[in-house]
Order: structure tokens, then sequence, then C-alpha cells
């Protein structure tokens, strides 16, 4: 395919506004001008030499030339413009750069805001630069006075260069505010440093993990740091901020929601929300085949999630409201983690009838609010290990529907380092053992969490 017929005078005027650009005398090939034109930074070695028209008045390229060149002025001015051939050396002498060292966000194509401080507008984490911002180290007083505002809902990711640690930045507060749809920030150890972070991650419903090899919160503070950040998980042993943490949890370690990219502790699975009603909770990443999906996430297995906000299930509104969940499903897959916590995993789904594979499951430790306030009827723990449970907090509370709890006739909690206070809070009388224990609201302890005898009463029953 070509554009047919062209003046040679086009390709001349392109070339020359290149090297104007450059400030060179290098002479350029039609297939080599969108590499240079991409290569420009407003770096201009003096050196400009302009060449004459040739004596060839025109000949015949392919359209894949200018495609390509066009390509590169977008990609350098950041535009969405379409150039004809006779337009591209006018819109090659329009470009300017930002040059000079300083500290700038720089929005990447591949919709990661990277924060470095370089001569000039560059990107080191993938991708070309989209547009930058000039970051006042002093910082800002609230989310919409940063320059970079109005992109917020387009990261994905957040990258801090480790030429930021040259800024000295001590006020990072409501820096990150509202990135709703940002997973993953790493360099975090490059703002070490900052002294406040009042906000800093509030309202950032999609954040997983914040990558640091070292961090010192020493001197920091932070009201509500964390604020609305119902995904973030720490890297050792799983901790979740509350909507009311701040800066002491900043940190790595035990109790902190940081991560070592060298040493993450965390693994993974993923949950599947059908138009059916049905969730599916499966080590595999890929959805089912012929099935129409709603909704989709991941969720750490080794995370203390403290409420709502980290399932597919969970929507303010609409489809992905909890209330249109019907049915549960472990998949045979998830007997492959040893390390599983689920709590709030079905809280307040109050339309859930029926939860499937809880025997394919091993290494559970929290159940805490997990199947609060639904509307199973029955629960089936057949070849469910409970030796690893730590935490039945609140667990079936509010389940005024369930009837019947079936396990192994080997079934034993712990003996010690299991607590669980009110974990039949709020159940009914609809609740019977297996030897006709029925539910009273002076029996909700998790001790009842056991198989129904004479000497032992409880509310399960061996079949």
């Amino acid at each position: 395919m070509t554009v047919g017929t062209i003046d040679t005078s086009v390709l001349t005027d392109i070339a020359n506004a290149i090297r104007f650009q450059a400030g060179v005398a290098t002479l350029y090939k039609p297939r080599e001008m969108a590499a240079a034109v991409t290569a420009l930074d407003g770096t201009n070695a003096g050196n400009y030499q302009a060449q004459g028209y040739k004596q060839l008045q025109s000949g015949i390229l392919s359209d894949s030339v200018f495609e390509d060149i066009a390509d590169a002025i977008r990609g350098q001015n950041g535009s969405s413009d379409t150039y004809a051939p006779g337009e591209m050396a006018a819109a090659i002498l329009a470009l300017s750069w930002d040059v000079g060292l300083k500290p700038r966000a720089v929005l990447t194509s591949l919709g990661t805001l990277e924060f470095n401080y370089v001569d000039g507008r560059h990107c080191y984490s993938g991708g070309v630069p989209v547009n930058a911002w000039e970051i006042d180290p002093s910082g800002y007083s609230s989310s919409s006075a940063r320059p970079y505002d109005d992109i917020k809902l387009q990261v994905q990711k957040v990258v801090i260069h480790s030429s930021w640690a040259q800024v000295g930045m001590t006020n990072a507060s409501y820096l990150f505010h509202s990135f709703q749809s940002m997973t993953e920030v790493s360099g975090f150890e490059y703002m070490s440093g900052i002294t406040s972070a009042a906000q800093m991650f509030t309202s950032c419903p999609a954040l997983e993990t914040i990558y640091a090899t070292s961090f010192s919160n020493t001197g920091l503070s932070g009201s509500l740091m964390f604020n609305g950040c119902n995904r973030l998980v720490g890297g050792t042993d799983g901790f979740v901020p509350s909507s009311t943490s701040g800066a002491s949890v900043c940190k790595l370690g035990s109790g902190g929601v940081l991560t070592d990219p060298n040493n993450d502790g965390r693994h993974w699975f993923y949950a599947f929300y059908y138009d059916d009603g049905e969730g599916v909770l499966t080590a595999s990443s890929s959805p089912a085949s012929g099935r129409t999906l709603v909704a989709s996430g991941r969720i750490c297995a080794e995370a203390k999630y403290v409420g709502l906000g980290f399932t597919p299930w969970d929507g303010v509104t609409g489809a992905t409201h909890r209330q249109h969940l019907t049915s549960a499903t472990f998949a045979a897959d998830m007997a492959g983690f040893s390390y599983l916590s689920f709590q709030y995993l079905f809280y307040s789904c109050t339309n859930l009838a029926s939860v499937s594979g809880l025997g394919n499951l091993s290494g559970v430790r929290s159940m805490r609010f997990m199947f609060a306030s639904c509307a199973v009827t029955t629960l089936d723990f057949r070849g469910f290990d409970p030796s690893t449970l730590t935490d039945l907090y609140y667990a079936f509370s509010s389940c005024s529907s369930l009837t019947t709890i079936y396990a192994d006739a080997t079934w034993a909690l712990p003996t010690s380092g299991i607590s669980g206070s009110q974990c039949f809070y709020a159940c009914s009388t609809s609740l019977v053992g297996g030897n006709g224990t029925v539910w009273a609201s002076s029996k909700t302890a998790y001790t009842y969490f056991r198989i129904d005898t004479a000497s032992t009463p409880g509310y399960i029953t061996t079949a």
C-alpha cells in the first residue's frame, strides 16, 4: 500500500526539521526519520545544517513511512492529531521539551506515573512519556492542588525512581489521594525522609502493594494515611490497614503495610463472579469459558482483611453488590494453599444460600465474620481440617436460616491458640446439632463449633 507520488521536498522539509531540532547535519533515509523524531529530547548539538531540495522532484513510498513518522510526532507531543506528509515538518518544528533538572511526575504510555528528578522529561519504568508535571518539593495542602490531579483515575501504577531521593521532599500528604485504579507502588524506599503523609493513600481501593526495600517511619505523621485502602496487604504477615490507620503502620515487618520485593510472603487466589450469581474461588487466574463474567479480582491468602471492599461481590451498588451473590464454590485447586485467611469473605451476602467445596480447604486460620449475615441453610465441612483454626469471631453470626452444619466424625478444634467470641451470635433455634442441641443465645461461643454429643453439646452433625 502506498501514498502514491509525493514531492521529495516534503521529505527534505521533514529531515531539515529534525536536523534543526537536534542541531545536527545528519542525513536521514525516509525509514530512519521516525526513529530520529522519537530520539529528539530538546538537546541541540549546535551544528544544524539544512539540506537543499533534490533534483529528483517526486517518488513513491509506502504509507508506513509516514504512519511511523506521525506516530513518533504524537509520541513526542502527546496529541491524537493526524498529520498529512506536508504537515509533518511544521509539527516537528513545533515540538518543545521540558528540559532541566526538576522533580517531575511523568505519565507514561503504560499508565504508570513515575516520580523522578532528572534533566529533562524522561521515564525509566517502560513506555514513553505522555505528559509531565513539575512537582513542588514542599508538597500540597489538598489533592486538588496537585498539578496532575485531573489524570488520577488513569494511573495504574506508581514508580518512585531512585533519583527522587535527591528531592528531599518531607510533605507527601495527598500525593496519591484518590488514585482509584492504582494497584501498585514501587520504589517507596526513595520516599524515606518524609515527615507528613496525611491522606497520602486515601481512597485507593484497588491498591494491593507498596514495595520498598527499606523504610523508616521515625518522625512520620499521617492521619487517615490509608483510609479506603481495603485491598492493601503487607508482605510480612498479611497485615491490612483499617480506615483510621496512620503512619505507624507504614513500615516493613510485622504489622506493616509495606512489602520487600525480595521477601514477599504473600500468595494469591482468584475470585470470579458470574451473572448467574455464583462466586468461584480458585487458584487459577483464568475464568471459566462459556460463562458471563460480572467481575473478578484476586485475594491474598494470608490477608487479615478488616471489612468489605476486597471481593468482586461487594460493590456499593449495581450488579456487583453483595446481595446478588447466591452461591459460592471453592474449587478443588484451593487445596494447594497451606495458609488461608477468610475474614469477611462473605460478610453480609444476605442472599448467599449455597456454599460448596469447603472440604477442599486446608490450612484455614481465620473465619472471622466469614459467613456473618448470610442466607445459608446448610454448611458441609466434611473433608475440612479444623486443626489450624485460630479465629472464629462472629463467624456464623446472624445466620438466621442456618439449620445444619455437617463435619467428619474426627472433627476436633485445636486445644489452644483459638478464640472467637459470639461465633453463633444471633442465629436462631432452627440451628440444631446432631444430638438435638438447639441454638440458644447463651450458647454462642466458638466452643459450640463441635460435634454434638450428650457430654459435649454443639451444633455439628456427623453424617
